[in-house]
C-alpha cells in the first residue's frame, strides 16, 4: 500500500474512541430529550388523579390552588417542604397531596368513636411532632365509652364521668357534677341500651358543656374523688330501716372511719331507745322524731289524734307540764281511759334541755346537733325561725344506760365503756318503780310498789313508798332492818 493511502486512513483506536464518544454523545442527547419531556410533563393529564367529579386525588395539579402543574414543578415543591419537614402541617401536605386529607377523615372518624377531637385538629399536627401526638392519644381515649358506663353503679359513673348525686325522674336521668366553677346540674344521654354517652350541663350562655370523660390521664384524679365525693349511700344500696348504714350513708371513704368513730348508740338503736314499749314479737317501729316547741301551752286534747301525737298531764301544784303514760305515747285505749290529756299536735313536743337534738335537711335527714364534740346532742332552746327535732325521752331501760345526771348523753362507739359503767351507777340510784318498768327488777303484783316503808334514819322515823325509793336505798334498808332483827351475841 501507498504512503498516501496510509495517511488518508484513520487510526483504528482513535476510530473507536471517536465511535464511543458519538455513541454516548447521541446516547446521553436521547436521554436527556427524555428526562426534559418527563420533567414537563402536565400532571392534569394524568386520568388515574381524578376523581369522577374531577377532584384531585393524588396530587393538587391546579397552581391557582397552591398545586403544581409540573412533575418538574412537583419535584420542586417536595425540596422545598422537605426543608421544613419538621413544621409542615398535615393540612398543609393535604393541599398539595389531596389523598392525605382522605386518610385524615378515615382517622378522625375512628379516632371520634373512643376520644374528643377539636375540628381540624388532626390537620395542625406538624410532622415533626406526629410521633408525639399519636402517643398523646393513648391518654385521651374514652375510657368511659369502652366500659359501658350504666346508671346502676355509682361509682362506675364518678369514674366515668364525674357525677354523683344521680336520680331518675321518671323520664329522663339527671346528676350532679362539681369543678373549680362549682356545683352543677347534669343531664345524662344515654344509647339504646341504656349506657351512658354523655353527661352535660347548661353553662351562663345556655350552652351545653360536657363534663370530662374517663381518660387514662384523668383517672387518677378520679379515683381520689371516688374516695372524697362519693357516699356510702349513693354506692351501697340502702335497705330501708338500716340504721348502721343509714347512719353513714352521707360519709365517704375517707370520712368513714372517724364518723364510724363518732357513730351514736342513740343513732343505730333509736327504734328501740325511744319505744313506747317491747313488742311481742321483736320488731320495734320506726322511731318519730318531733319538732321542738318552746314557749307554747298544750291545747286539752279532745280527740285521739294517733301514735304520732305527744300527750302531757297538767300539774296544778307545780304548773308545770309532764309526759302522759310511757314518754307521752299512748295508744288509743289508753287516751280513752285517761283525763286532762295536753298536746301541741301532730310530730311536735315541748322542748325539755335533758333530750337530744337534731336538725333536719331538705330530704328529712336528721343530723344530731355538735356530732363528734362533747356536747353532741345538746341545744339550747330553739330562737325564732330555728327547727330543732327530738325522739324525746328515753325508754325506761335505756335510761339506765344513757342517762347521766338526768340528761340523755350521746355515747358513741369511742366511749361505749363509759356507758357500761353508768348503767351500775344509774341502776342503784334508779327508784323501783322505773326498774320494775324497765324489766331489771320485775314486780308481779304492781301494788307492791305501794308498800309503805317504815325505818329509822338518824335517829328519826321515815315513812317511805317502796316504788319511789331508788334500789341502792332499798337494799341499805334491806340490811338495817336485818341488821336489826338478828339476835344480839
Amino acid at each position: 500500500m501507498s504512503e498516501t493511502s496510509r495517511r488518508r486512513g484513520m487510526n483504528p483506536l482513535l476510530a473507536f474512541i471517536l465511535g464511543f464518544v458519538l455513541a454516548f454523545v447521541i446516547l446521553v442527547g436521547a436521554v436527556a430529550g427524555g428526562v426534559f419531556y418527563l420533567l414537563n410533563f402536565k400532571l392534569d393529564n394524568i386520568k388515574a388523579n381524578k376523581s369522577e367529579d374531577g377532584s384531585y386525588i393524588f396530587i393538587n395539579a391546579d397552581p391557582s390552588s397552591g398545586g403544581v402543574a409540573t412533575v418538574l414543578d412537583l419535584i420542586s415543591k417536595i425540596s422545598e417542604m422537605s426543608k421544613g419537614y419538621s413544621s409542615l402541617t398535615i393540612g398543609e401536605l393535604e393541599n398539595l397531596i389531596p389523598i392525605t386529607g382522605t386518610l385524615c377523615d378515615k382517622l378522625e372518624e375512628e379516632l371520634s368513636k373512643y376520644m374528643t377531637l377539636e375540628e381540624d385538629e388532626l390537620r395542625a399536627v406538624t410532622l415533626g411532632g406526629l410521633s408525639e401526638y399519636v402517643n398523646g392519644l393513648a391518654e385521651r381515649i374514652n375510657v368511659a365509652k369502652l366500659l359501658g358506663t350504666s346508671t346502676d353503679n355509682a361509682i362506675l359513673m364518678y369514674m366515668s364521668y364525674g357525677i354523683y348525686g344521680v336520680y331518675h325522674d321518671g323520664a329522663d336521668w339527671y346528676a350532679k357534677y362539681r369543678d373549680v366553677e362549682g356545683e352543677h346540674d347534669c343531664v345524662l344521654e344515654l344509647d339504646e341500651q341504656g349506657k351512658i354517652t354523655g353527661v352535660y350541663y347548661y353553662s351562663e350562655n345556655e350552652e351545653k358543656v360536657y363534663t370530662p370523660y374517663l381518660t387514662l390521664e384523668n383517672a387518677k384524679t378520679r379515683v381520689q374523688g371516688v374516695c372524697e365525693e362519693l357516699t356510702i349511700g349513693e354506692m351501697v344500696p340502702l335497705t330501708e330501716g338500716d340504721r348502721i348504714l343509714g347512719s353513714i350513708k352521707n360519709s365517704t371513704v375517707n370520712t368513714i372511719s372517724e364518723d364510724i368513730n363518732n357513730l351514736c348508740i342513740q343513732q343505730i338503736f333509736a327504734n328501740e331507745v325511744y319505744a313506747s314499749s317491747t313488742p311481742d314479737d321483736g320488731n320495734y317501729p320506726e322511731a318519730q322524731v318531733y319538732l321542738a316547741v318552746y314557749g307554747e301551752e298544750p291545747a286539752l286534747a279532745t280527740v285521739y289524734g294517733g301514735e304520732n301525737v305527744i300527750y302531757y298531764e297538767y300539774d296544778n301544784e307545780s304548773g308545770e307540764y309532764a309526759l302522759a303514760g310511757n314518754n307521752g305515747k299512748l295508744t288509743a285505749e289508753e287516751f280513752e281511759g285517761a283525763e286532762n290529756l295536753y298536746t301541741l299536735g301532730e310530730g311536735r313536743i315541748l322542748y325539755d334541755p335533758s333530750y337530744l337534738y337534731y336538725t333536719m335537711d331538705e330530704e328529712g335527714d336528721i343530723q344530731m346537733v355538735g356530732l363528734g364534740t362533747t356536747d353532741a346532742g345538746r341545744a339550747e332552746q330553739p330562737q325564732d325561725g330555728e327547727e330543732l327535732y327530738t325522739y324525746g325521752s328515753a325508754s325506761p331501760l335505756w335510761k339506765l344506760l344513757l342517762v347521766v345526771d338526768e340528761e340523755e348523753q350521746a355515747f358513741t362507739f369511742n366511749n361505749v365503756g363509759s356507758m357500761i359503767t353508768n348503767v351500775s351507777k344509774n341502776t342503784q340510784n334508779t327508784p323501783m318503780r322505773e326498774l320494775d318498768a324497765a324489766g331489771i327488777l320485775t314486780f308481779d303484783n304492781k301494788d307492791e310498789l305501794e308498800l309503805q316503808i317504815t325505818y329509822r334514819k338518824n335517829g328519826e322515823e321515815v315513812v317511805e313508798t317502796l316504788g319511789d325509793m331508788p334500789l341502792g336505798e332499798v337494799i341499805g334498808v334491806a340490811v338495817m332492818l336485818f341488821s336489826s332483827t338478828m339476835p344480839q351475841p
